[in-house]
């Protein structure tokens, strides 16, 4: 039996730290240990476990790529390029930064999940604005193999936890039929981001924001007449990735 391991944290009402995986029983304990040491700070933590009744696999995850910039502005411009070769419209691409750039949440600020944006017409489509829309119920079938694997390719420490969780999460939205993604942490930090589709894969892009700015978040670009079926895969449905 496997259960669906789900963590979030906030400070001061502002969402600070997330984390999901997929475990069996005898890691419940283990892995709730590590979530609790993940948030720098925080005066909230919810942790939600929940046992699964089916699981869905996908045998590989998007192909990885990296590529560094001098400048934020160049970053961005590959961003809208990449974005591009999975169809998203320059006008709808730079919506979608703007929204990452001053924070997504209607009433400024970060909020806990995504932003799905229509790319034909560039609306906000997600019921809850100030909540967005989170993927849940992912994680790698062997993750420690899949760390292992990439820590043959060069994959810094201090990367790696971060790119398991993203890659995981990005392979799952392609998967429910988003169409591209576009993502930088809210972490003031933390300056790397991606953009992910079918066609272009995982794309790692640094910086997409200029130190200690601390905006960000997902932005998921998706066909408005497939919004329910999108959704529901999003939120309900458990998968599993068994490789790179």
């Amino acid at each position: 039996m496997l259960y669906s391991l789900r963590m979030r944290a906030e400070l001061k009402g502002e969402h600070v730290s997330g984390a999901e995986r997929i475990v069996g029983a005898t890691q419940i304990e283990k892995t709730i240990r590590g979530f609790i040491k993940r948030p720098r700070q925080y005066d909230k933590m919810v942790i939600t476990l929940e046992k699964l009744e089916s699981i869905e696999y996908i045998p590989r995850a998007l192909p990885i790529k990296s590529y560094d910039f001098k400048r934020v502005e160049e970053a961005h411009s590959f961003a809208i390029q990449m974005l591009s070769k999975e169809g998203i419209n320059k006008d709808i691409a730079l919506k979608g930064l703007e929204l990452l750039k001053r924070g997504p949440s209607p009433k400024g600020g970060n909020i806990r999940g995504a932003v799905l944006l229509d790319v034909d017409t560039g609306e906000r489509l997600e019921p809850d604005p100030e909540r967005g829309i989170r993927t849940v119920r992912f994680d790698w079938k062997n993750r420690e193999h899949i760390k292992k694997l990439l820590k043959e390719r060069g994959i810094k420490r201090f990367y790696l936890e971060r790119l398991l969780d993203a890659l995981a999460l990005a392979t799952k939205n392609i998967y429910c039929g988003v169409m591209a993604e576009l993502c930088w942490s809210d972490d003031p930090d933390y300056t790397t981001g991606y953009t992910a589709g079918k066609n272009i894969g995982y794309v790692r892009i640094k910086p997409m924001k200029e130190e200690e700015v601390p905006f960000g978040g997902r932005v998921y670009f998706v066909k408005g007449n497939s919004l329910e079926e999108i959704i529901a895969c999003l939120e309900k449905k458990a998968i599993l990735i068994e490789g790179l």
